[in-house]
């Protein structure tokens, strides 16, 4: 009892006549911007991060397509981060990280699928589905981004965005055609 007094005495009362800094919560074009800022510092988060998984994926996959596939997006990647860095500059913003949960879980999945199937079909398939979801994300970030530039009229921002939006979706056709072509033949 004499302890949980002890850890009253630590705050201090609350008066109902403070004034307490309260930051305030945008609306119109500046909350636009400022949400469109967010997801530019997440998505460059997301583009690093992936950018740093692609040696080991590459390592780790079989099939010759596949192997392309990653090498061409990793390529891409590339771009795509630079194109952010100049969308920050264009906006007249230092270049900053977001952490994204996200894609921090979309990688452990993709490591824990290449830890826990065989060197072959089976761990091809297995990164597949695991970059099919993460470019699932990632178009899912850059449609929404490309519309915030759009409606923000930041034209260049827009065409920036515009060109990364589309080597994603290009990439999870490259995926897609390369996961049809994988076949499971059972014992006879």
């Amino acid at each position: 009892m004499e302890n949980a007094k002890k850890s009253e005495e630590n705050f201090p009362e609350k008066k109902e006549n403070e004034i307490h800094a309260v930051k305030p919560k945008l609306d119109g074009e500046a909350g636009l911007r400022e949400l469109m800022l967010q997801e530019l510092r997440s998505m460059y988060y997301v583009e690093k991060v992936v950018s740093k998984s692609f040696a080991k994926i590459i390592k780790n996959a079989c099939n010759y397509e596949l192997i392309e596939a990653i090498y061409i997006h990793q390529q891409d990647t590339q771009k795509q981060v630079l194109r952010i860095e100049e969308s920050f500059e264009l906006l007249n913003e230092k270049v900053l990280l977001a952490h994204s949960n996200s894609i921090d879980s979309m990688i452990a999945e993709l490591e824990s699928m290449i830890e826990n199937t065989k060197f072959g079909m089976i761990r091809d398939a297995g990164i597949i589905l695991a970059l099919h979801k993460i470019e699932h994300f990632e178009i899912a970030s850059y449609t929404i981004l490309t519309l915030y530039a759009e409606n923000l009229k930041e034209n260049t921002i827009f065409e920036l965005l515009d060109k990364s939006l589309n080597e994603e979706k290009v990439a999870q056709m490259r995926l897609a055609k390369i996961a049809n072509t994988i076949k499971f033949y059972p014992a006879t």
